[in-house]
Order: structure tokens, then C-alpha cells, then sequence
């Protein structure tokens, strides 16, 4: 018998190899996506069965957006409260502020000692004002010899008993101008006829000695000059001779050994009485007296001093009448106290002086009015310092 032949298996037919290629391709990109790791499993999952395992990587799901937060409403502001400020008790002490303290400066060389000021206050407690005397400018000394000191009017035991009689005439503070050229615009009328001139105050004095010349020149009227010399002392001035230069001359001695006053003009003596002054001392002891402690003579006030007339012996009494401006030194306004002395008798003159606070009191305006009718009234045009050497006599 003949053994049997295994049977015939007919072609799969077209749907099956589509089938199978489907598969493949399947399969192949299955590989693709899961990667070579995993190319082992596959193939043998496969070959066990028909089914195929496949991992889907799927894209996380989207997550839903987050709603924007709500705006928190603002917190309510309490309305402001008002406290009562702090009592000086309560308040902080200030803190004091720190300042750098300066360096020491290097001590300065001692200055020259100037020439004497006004230092004192004027009438009514006026401020004190620097002077305004100074030495003459360069240049203006052409033709002058040099100064010379003055010769004592005195001999030295006769100066000492002149010293001790004036420590008799009070206690009041003086300060004597410093010695001073002054010229001046004088405007004079002399029996009824009108001058213009320039006049001068040699005004010398060393600290005990004093010589005062006031010098009155007219080509039409002749000279009319006053001098006067003395000593000085802290009393102020103390006349030891005065005198009147004109065609007839007149002069007053002061003796004060026999403590009597003689006058040339009627050969008569008088008592020579503490303080007393001749007419042209009178005003510079004026202005000694207001630079010494003005505020002692205030607006109101009479100056009484014993007087040398020419004729006899009298009372000056000057009373301080008013603070005036006065125009002078040119296109300045000098501040000055008004002074007037009415005459006491027929023969006694009417004076007017303006005493100049920045000028150490001299006479910036005097105004003088003879018995007569005559007038003369001097106007400050310039005023200068000037030197005088010490006198080497002993006054004691």
C-alpha cells in the first residue's frame, strides 16, 4: 500500500496576505515607538499568541487656566486724631549743635600807640564816635620848621603851686583835646562893614603843657589874634597868661602865688579864684569837660567857671542847648552840642559855641557877638594832628 501523501494546502487567498502585511506594518511601527528595549518582548509576545500589546504615549491633558485673583478691597482709614502739642514740660531738651571750635591764631605784634580819640558818649547817652583828626596829608608841611616844644610859662616852683590850686576846682573827669591845627572860614563884621577871611587854632599841647593861638588876619582891619598858655592838669586847663593882640594890646597874668589875676587894660588885680579861664581856654576846657563824661552835662545843663575878662573878673556860664548837625570840614555834617553864654554885664560878649563830638570836642562853630555890635562867627574848614615834642623842664 502505498503511504498516503500529506494533503494539499491550498493558497491563502489575496485577503489573508493583506491581512498579514497589515500586521507587519503594524508591527513595525510599534517598534518604532516603544523603542529597541522593548524589540525582545514583542517578538515573543508574537510568537505566543495572536494578540498584540501596544503602550499609547497620549500628550497630558491640558490644565484649565487659573482665574486672575479678585482685587481686595482697601483696608478703611480711620480719620486722623488730633493731640494737644506737647507742654514745655514735656518737650524734648534741644540738642546743642556742635560747632568746630576755631583755631588758634598766632598772637599779633603790638600796634603803635595811636594819637589820643574821642572815646567818650555824648549828651543824652549818644554812642561813642572814632575822631576825625588825623595828621595833614604828604606833602603839606612845605616851608615849616620842625616842631619845637613849648617853653614852660612857669618856673618849676610856681608851676607846682598852679597844679595844687587846681585840684581845688572839683572833681569833674576831663580829657583834653590832642594837639590840633584847625583852620576855619571866618565871616566878622566890624563897624558895620562885612569880611571874609581864614583864620587859624594852633591848638599845641605835650600832656602838661598848653599853648592855643588864634590867629585873625585882615589886610582892611589889621590882626586880632588871642593867645594863651598855661599847664594842664586832671582839672583840665590851667591859664598862666592870656592876652589880646590887636593895636592896643590887653593881657591877663595869673599869679597863682598870690592866688591874684592882673589885667593891663585897668592895672587892676583880682582874685584869682580855682578853675578860672580866660576867653579863648574857656572853650577848650568846654570841650575838656564833654570828652571827660558828657553824659554829666546833658541837654539843659549850665557850665559855670570862674572868667578873666579883659576888663575884670566875671562868671563864664554856659548853657548845653541842643545836639545840632553843623556843615564843616567841608561837605561833611559834624554832630555838636550848642553851648551859649549870655553876657552878665555891659561890657561882657555873647559867645555861641558848637563843640564837635568826632573832632575831641574842639570848636567846629563859635559865634561871638561884642558889646559893640560886632560879630565874628568861625566855621571848621580843616583840622589836623600835629606833634609836639616833650618839654624836658620839671614842673614840681
Amino acid at each position: 500500500m502505498t503511504p498516503a501523501l500529506p494533503p494539499v494546502v491550498p493558497a491563502a487567498p489575496p485577503r489573508r496576505q493583506l491581512l498579514a502585511a497589515t500586521a507587519l506594518a503594524v508591527a513595525v511601527h510599534a517598534l518604532l515607538l516603544i523603542g529597541l528595549p522593548h524589540l525582545g518582548q514583542g517578538v515573543r509576545a508574537g510568537m505566543q499568541g495572536t494578540a498584540f500589546v501596544t503602550r499609547v504615549v497620549a500628550p497630558p491633558a491640558p490644565q484649565p487656566e487659573a482665574a486672575p485673583p479678585k482685587p481686595t478691597p482697601p483696608e478703611p482709614v480711620a480719620p486722623p486724631q488730633t493731640t494737644p502739642p506737647p507742654t514745655p514740660a514735656e518737650r524734648p531738651a534741644p540738642v546743642p549743635r556742635q560747632t568746630a571750635r576755631p583755631r588758634p591764631q598766632p598772637a599779633e605784634a603790638p600796634r603803635p600807640a595811636e594819637p589820643a580819640s574821642f572815646r567818650s558818649q555824648a549828651a543824652g547817652g549818644l554812642e561813642p564816635e572814632p575822631s576825625l583828626l588825623g595828621p595833614p596829608p604828604l606833602g603839606s608841611f612845605g616851608g615849616r620848621s620842625a616842631p619845637e616844644p613849648i617853653t614852660p610859662p612857669l618856673p618849676t616852683d610856681e608851676a607846682g603851686l598852679a597844679l595844687d590850686a587846681a585840684a581845688a576846682a572839683g572833681d569833674a573827669l576831663t580829657q583834653v583835646a590832642p594837639a590840633a591845627e584847625v583852620t576855619y572860614l571866618t565871616n566878622a563884621s566890624y563897624g558895620g562893614q562885612a569880611v571874609t577871611m581864614r583864620t587859624t587854632l594852633d591848638w599845641r599841647q605835650d600832656g602838661r603843657l598848653y599853648e592855643a593861638k588864634w590867629v585873625l588876619y585882615s589886610p582892611r582891619f589889621g590882626a586880632h589874634t588871642r593867645v594863651a598858655t598855661g599847664l594842664l592838669a586832671p582839672q583840665g586847663l590851667v591859664p598862666v597868661e592870656a592876652a589880646l593882640r590887636t593895636a592896643q594890646a590887653q593881657t591877663m597874668r595869673f599869679d597863682y602865688r598870690a592866688r591874684q589875676v592882673h589885667f593891663s587894660a585897668t592895672g587892676a588885680d583880682e582874685p584869682l579864684r580855682p578853675g578860672m579861664q580866660d576867653r579863648l581856654s574857656v572853650l577848650l576846657q568846654l570841650g575838656a569837660l564833654l570828652a571827660g563824661d558828657a553824659r554829666r552835662y546833658p541837654v539843659g545843663t549850665r557850665i559855670e567857671l570862674p572868667a578873666a575878662h579883659a576888663h575884670g573878673a566875671g562868671t563864664w556860664r554856659f548853657e548845653v542847648q541842643a545836639e545840632e548837625p553843623v556843615a564843616a570840614l567841608g561837605d561833611r555834617e559834624l554832630p555838636t552840642l550848642r553851648l551859649l553864654h549870655e553876657p552878665e554885664n555891659a561890657q561882657d560878649a555873647r559867645v555861641e559855641v558848637w563843640l564837635g563830638r568826632t573832632v575831641n570836642y574842639l570848636p567846629v562853630r563859635v559865634r561871638v557877638t561884642e558889646p559893640n555890635g560886632d560879630t565874628v562867627e568861625h566855621t571848621m574848614q580843616d583840622a589836623y594832628t600835629q606833634r609836639v615834642p616833650q618839654s624836658a623842664a620839671p614842673l614840681r
